[in-house]
């Protein structure tokens, strides 16, 4: 096979890749749709996943402030921490993180509610090391970070999807 050849079946491997990938609604991490609002307030959520979102929807192009004519409403958030296996002596072997909130989007002025309180979930597993249990702590603790950062992403792709054709102040 001639180098030209190879060099055109590459090509053509790597495009039809991208379009696969495409089409499939793969996207790289941190690549999120732009809510169409410029202006909104994040209210009850934890401090963790306030200043994550925060930073999120800044990049975005939207400005967090406490006078926006949108609230985001975080209505209930939840951890849970669970042994989803044992080893052979009994041991837990690995844990489940599982992360979930309750949202809605309301209307300053007139108080409605401009989306339907929606749940959302993430999760993940994590193998534990009971004879190092300090670093498997410090990992769960990453884990923590990373489920944060997911539940913002994914936040942000329903608050844009649904704030299409709303009005922007």
């Amino acid at each position: 096979m001639t180098s030209s050849l190879r060099a055109t079946s590459r090509l053509t491997l790597l495009l039809v890749l991208g379009l696969v990938l495409s089409a499939c609604g793969w996207q790289l991490r941190g690549t999120t749709s732009t809510p169409s609002m410029e202006t909104l307030t994040v209210s009850g959520a934890s401090t963790e996943l306030r200043y994550t979102l925060e930073d999120e929807l800044e990049d975005q192009g939207v400005l967090v402030h406490n006078q926006a004519p949108y609230i985001l409403v975080i209505d209930d958030e939840d951890w849970m921490r669970r042994t989803s296996a044992v080893d052979a002596q009994g041991r837990q072997a690995e844990i489940e993180l599982r992360y979930t909130l309750r949202w809605h989007i309301k209307d300053r002025k007139s108080g409605a509610l401009l989306t339907t309180p929606t749940r959302m979930m993430t999760l993940r597993n994590l193998p534990w090391y009971p004879e190092n249990a300090t670093a498997s702590s410090d990992e769960e603790q990453l884990v923590r970070d990373d489920l944060f950062l997911d539940m913002a992403y994914r936040l942000i792709n329903q608050i844009a999807a649904a704030s299409e054709g709303w009005e922007t102040y």
